[in-house]
């Protein structure tokens, strides 16, 4: 059994929706969909619900009507493109329609109670996935494939109530999922599973966050031992880098499970961090493939490290973030202050993306800038001012990170790396590694990024 996952891109009109149908064909092995939103739905209903706050009377109602007409129009021409069964595009629309008529509802009440809630934003952005669904399953059907949609929670993805960022119940999930999706798989059915979206125990909508639909892909095939897990995207799979920023960019064929968490935590947006650790735990093969380039092989995500002569294997970049530094003498002599001053932020839900101490009486950290504002504020109210006398910003920063499973025991790799940056006329502003031995990364100006990403590339990989 593997399970194939395909993004907003691959499933963004009907005709898209078919050469998925095709791939999905393809595979004789026993399988298991998951979906995200066609492309530009969920961006869409995050902006409709936001402005419903700011609405009222008759200009909230053709809002929402025009809204739904829009949502209407789109599926619809997409399963008529991609169904060519009457009967089975009638079904569909029937679903899709009653769906949208939901939404409708759902909208008007937010904008009329001038309330939304975490929780409503969750139930308002499932329709995305859960339309969706419908489309992708009544186009297997329609070649033959017997097929059945199923929302992440039907299909036993079972999480707590933190709307917007939910965490799986693994014990109970594995049960549940083994529960609904093997004997369906065992009979043939391939369900279509809407990515990004599950409920908790009361069967309230939540979401998984930002890569949601990888980790629906990902949770399920570890909850079900599947052979191999498949993540179809619009790139071949995980290259040595940016290839917008390096033309001479390669594909990875081979990485290691250690080595794709890095990748993906440091800016490889191809997949997402979190979807690592499931199939890592379970010791399940992650394949990334192009949708549009299926006879390629892709990159293949395994726990075996390849040994290589290589210095680096691949390059991220991480732009749009902010050194904060803490700085005062009594920081030296009371303890835990990082503990606190992390525990604010997290609480606060802002990421620390990096870390490093300069001495006992400062600390410095780099925060991505879009949450800069709300760290300053928070440590201002909340961590105490007899200990930590100031704080400075640095803007205008970026993060490389350089990865490879082979830095791991090998003398002078750091060395070769930033002699190659010094060589360039680059000035480090800041250096940590990982515990793992995998990964190196330091930050630049933002002004050095793609200069230094491209004097590192051509050294050490082409």
């Amino acid at each position: 059994m593997i399970v194939m996952k395909f993004g907003g891109s691959s499933v963004a009109d009907g005709d898209r929706i078919k050469n998925v149908a095709g791939i999905i064909q393809s595979e004789k092995r026993p399988r298991v969909v998951v979906v995200s939103a066609m492309g530009g739905v969920t961006d869409s209903l995050i902006g409709i619900t936001e402005s419903m706050k700011d609405l009222s009377g008759d200009i909230l109602d053709l809002k929402v009507k025009e809204y739904g007409e829009w949502l209407t129009k789109k599926h619809t021409e997409a399963l008529s493109t991609a169904i060519d069964d009457q009967q089975i595009a009638e079904e569909t629309f029937v679903a899709v329609n009653g769906l949208i008529e939901e939404l409708r509802k759902v909208l008007l009440d937010i904008g009329h109670s001038e309330q939304l809630s975490p929780k409503s934003m969750d139930y308002v952005l499932s329709f995305g996935e859960r339309l969706c669904i419908n489309v992708v399953s009544g186009t297997l059907r329609a070649i033959g494939i017997g097929s059945k949609p199923m929302t992440g929670f039907e299909a036993g993805l079972i999480t707590d109530s933190s709307y917007g960022r939910a965490r799986p119940i693994f014990r109970e999930l594995r049960k549940r999922v083994a529960r609904c999706l093997r004997p369906m798989v065992e009979e043939g059915v391939t369900p279509v599973v809407s990515g990004f979206i599950a409920a908790n125990e009361l069967g309230d909508m939540t979401t998984l966050g930002r890569g949601g639909s990888d980790y629906t892909a990902s949770l399920l095939g570890a909850a079900l031992g599947a052979e191999e897990i498949q993540i179809w995207t619009d790139v071949d799979g995980i290259m040595t880098t940016d290839p917008r920023i390096v033309k001479e960019a390669k594909l990875i064929d081979r990485l290691s499970y250690v080595e794709a968490l890095d990748l993906s935590y440091f800016g490889a947006k191809v997949i997402h961090s979190k979807m690592i650790e499931p199939a890592m735990l379970h010791d399940i093969p992650v394949r990334v493939k192009n949708t549009f380039n299926r006879n390629n092989e892709g990159t293949l995500i395994v726990r075996k490290q390849e040994q290589t002569d290589r210095v680096i294997k691949a390059i991220a970049l991480v732009r749009d973030v902010m050194i904060v530094t803490l700085f005062g003498v009594a920081m030296a002599e009371t303890p835990n202050v990082a503990g606190r001053v992390f525990s604010v932020l997290g609480g606060a839900n802002i990421n620390v993306i990096m870390i490093s101490g300069s001495s006992e009486s400062n600390l410095s950290f780099v925060v991505s800038s879009k949450d800069a504002d709300k760290a300053i504020e928070l440590l201002a109210h909340k961590v105490r001012s007899d200990i930590v006398e100031g704080l400075s910003l640095i803007h205008d920063v970026a993060i490389i990170c350089v990865v490879n499973a082979g830095m791991a025991g090998t003398k002078g790799v750091a060395a070769k790396i930033f002699s190659a940056i010094y060589e360039a006329d680059v000035n480090i502003m800041m250096i940590a590694q990982g515990s793992s031995e995998v990964n190196i990364a330091f930050i630049v100006h933002a002004s050095d990024a793609e200069k230094v990403v491209g004097v590192l590339h051509k050294k050490f990989i082409e």
